[in-house]
């Protein structure tokens, strides 16, 4: 008899299971540890996306007044984040700051307005100004519900809430965006997960499971479904949701 038929069954069946919920706990302290990096991500992403809306609207209507001014505030605003020199940083963030007031107030009612607070409220979190960062946010939102733009300026509210410990709060506009705009936004996803994760926070594990639910039923071939997908695993094998 070998060494494995002497191995009794429930020993050899043993660390199938062992490495299971080993990469379970792995997940929860990844997500715990790199909470930020998750919120990053989702914003980048959406960041990104629309980037690419604004060049439509823009080339499409070259001559309108607020589409160029917000263009030169895009190019300070790329300036202002690269510059390491905290002086010069400093002064071309005060010109920068006033230039998206300036267009907010100008143009009020246009995207350009939107894009402008949602730069100003990108700058505030970045100093750590988590109250007004969120207070710009919904600003921006406010301004037109319906444009393509409202979806992300809810996700920066919610992660300035959250990083001023508003847990509650946060939970609000995960909620409000992830009603609104979940067939129209390609924010819902990491909204829903970092919905489910704030859930998990609060231990109202039954609102987690569901919200991790929604996003593989919505979104299944998303990166982000994958880890909803790992947290319900992780969930139901800890007996914290049914």
């Amino acid at each position: 008899m070998n060494q494995q038929e002497k191995q009794p069954q429930k020993d050899r069946d043993a660390p199938t299971t062992t490495e299971k919920k080993t990469f379970s706990e792995k997940l929860a302290d990844f997500i715990s540890m790199h909470r930020m990096l998750i919120i990053g991500i989702g914003v980048a992403v959406v960041v990104a996306i629309a980037a690419v809306g604004v060049y439509t609207v823009v080339s499409g209507n070259i001559a309108s007044a607020s589409g160029r001014a917000m263009d030169l505030a895009d190019q300070k605003f790329q300036t202002w984040s690269q510059e390491t020199d905290e002086q010069k940083k400093a002064d071309a963030e005060k010109s920068l700051i006033a230039d998206l007031d300036s267009i907010a107030k100008k143009w009020p009612r246009t995207l350009a307005a939107q894009r402008a607070l949602l730069k100003k409220s990108t700058i505030l979190s970045q100093k750590k100004d988590y109250a007004e960062a969120e207070k710009t946010a919904l600003d921006a939102f406010a301004r037109n519900k319906k444009s393509y733009v409202a979806p992300v300026a809810l996700q920066l509210a919610a992660v300035a809430a959250e990083e001023a410990g508003n847990t509650d709060t946060a939970i609000a506009h995960y909620t409000a965006l992830t009603k609104d705009y979940l067939k129209t936004s390609p924010v819902v996803p990491s909204a829903l997960f970092n919905l489910g994760r704030l859930q998990e926070d609060k231990k109202d594990y039954k609102a987690a499971l569901a919200s991790y639910n929604q996003l593989v039923s919505s979104f299944g071939g998303s990166e982000w479904a994958l880890l909803a997908k790992n947290r319900v695993i992780y969930l139901k094998a800890q007996g914290l949701a049914e």
